[in-house]
């Protein structure tokens, strides 16, 4: 399957399937395969608002409670059944059985993951679950590192936001929600790369018709270098990547890719050592 024809696929990263609510498939251009997602916080529950999410937070979505990890772990095991039995050909008609393999189980969904209360339990249940799997998924969180919180040991990969180098761009494209500047954000992802396999993720678009100046792409290269220089072993990679879903705000628009190519290779000629993906 051609590039261009898989891109609906990637656009397509609706969170329910079938009579599912909290576990669903995807086919993800970052996992480079199948992903099954863990929707944890439904009700959208997060400590950012950014300008490019793909979520609605209603009133009504903030009224539905937490599933209990007995409800997610039952719809895990039901969808892996399904994966087994028919690799979701029915699902994805036309996307190719390599391009249905699975790759990853990952806490992602409507809201951050961490905020989920029993997060460190569910990561336990799930790394048991990971342990049983014939395909050997990785179990990836995807996060904005406003919070450190137990449980990660129990994860492959942690994933972690980067989107600014300063605090005036950290509010205008994440929008915190609390009291998180941008040195809370790279502390956070220190020390998670001190410990643990680290790849760092990063939204470049435009929003009211702003794009990262010149000086912001520098600020956070030096970031995203200072965390390298933590442990640069636990550092897997920085994935760059602009918008390819709709958004809630009408004004966000996709970089084209020479922009992720060009931070790409500033980064580079900083440290030739560093892994940088563009999507």
């Amino acid at each position: 399957m051609l590039t261009s024809e898989l891109s609906k696929f990637w656009a397509d990263h609706n969170r329910r399937f079938a009579d599912f609510n909290f576990v669903y498939p995807v086919i993800s251009r970052r996992a480079e395969g199948l992903s099954i997602g863990i929707n944890c916080t439904p009700n959208g529950v997060c400590s950012f608002d950014c300008i490019y999410c793909q979520v609605c937070r209603s009133t009504e979505k903030k009224k539905i409670k937490f599933p209990n990890i007995d409800e997610i772990i039952f719809e895990l095991k039901k969808l892996l059944s399904i994966y087994r039995e028919t690799k979701f050909a029915e699902h994805f008609p036309s996307v190719e059985e390599k391009n249905r393999i699975l790759k990853d189980i990952a806490l992602s969904g409507d809201g951050e993951p961490t905020l989920y209360p029993h997060f460190a339990e569910l990561c336990e249940a799930l790394q048991k679950i990971q342990s049983e799997c014939p395909e050997n998924p990785k179990l990836t969180l995807i996060t904005n590192a406003t919070q450190i919180c137990d449980g990660l040991e129990h994860l492959t990969e942690i994933w972690g936001k980067l989107d600014a180098g300063t605090d005036e761009f950290l509010k205008f494209i994440d929008n915190p929600q609390k009291k998180i500047d941008i040195a809370a954000i790279e502390s956070n992802l220190k020390f998670i790369v001190s410990k643990f396999p680290l790849r760092i993720q990063t939204m470049f678009c435009e929003a009211q018709g702003k794009i990262p100046s010149e000086a912001e792409i520098e600020s956070y290269i030096q970031i995203a270098q200072r965390i390298y220089e933590t442990n640069p072993s636990n550092l897997l990679s920085v994935q760059l990547y602009s918008v390819v879903r709709q958004t809630a705000e009408n004004t966000v628009k996709p970089l084209k890719r020479e922009f992720l190519e060009d931070v790409k290779k500033k980064m580079l000629e900083k440290n030739s050592k560093l892994s940088v993906e563009v999507f």
